[in-house]
């Protein structure tokens, strides 16, 4: 990735102190210093202090949707002219985070690349990213993830754009 890249932290609950955000937080922070390049997140996503980092506006345990980070993501990405973008999010949400950003893309007619931090976040535990003390219910348990997640799966882009704002 000799091109100008950036990375995009998605969280997986709310708060920033649930141990998913946290380790959403660590990866985000150790590659983006690893690599010498900015974040892009959401407020319940925490860096380090010496990362350059750039908030999606929203408020604390009122999280916006994905597609509407991906959205925002991107329109900072061409601001930037960064050309590669790195994803960082928990396991069970990668999916739809890596199609929403990329259908982002498409939407914007950006030429930029989608990248997914898969050695760091295949590094933790994949029911560790499930927690009970997440003010979202949906990301408590695998069980209610998936009866959302599903249908989401299966909604057709066109519909998932009507439910994302």
């Amino acid at each position: 990735m000799e091109e100008k890249s950036g990375i995009v932290a998605f969280a997986f609950g709310t708060p920033f102190t649930i141990s998913s955000n946290k380790e959403i937080s660590r990866i985000a922070s150790q590659k983006a210093l690893e690599l010498e390049v900015p974040v892009f997140t959401q407020l319940d996503i925490r860096v380090e202090p010496e990362v350059h980092v750039e908030y999606i506006g929203g408020e604390f345990n009122d999280p916006p949707p994905t597609l509407r980070i991906a959205r925002a993501a991107v329109k900072w990405a061409k601001e930037k002219e960064i050309k590669n973008l790195l994803i960082v999010a928990a396991k069970p949400h990668l999916w739809r985070c890596k199609r929403d950003l990329v259908q982002a893309i498409l939407e914007a007619e950006a030429k930029i690349e989608v990248w997914v931090c898969d050695e760091e976040i295949n590094s933790y535990p994949e029911d560790s990213w499930f927690c009970p003390d997440s003010t979202q219910e949906r990301v408590r348990s695998r069980k209610l993830w998936n009866k959302r997640e599903r249908i989401l799966n299966f909604l057709p882009f066109f519909l998932y754009k009507l439910v994302a704002k």
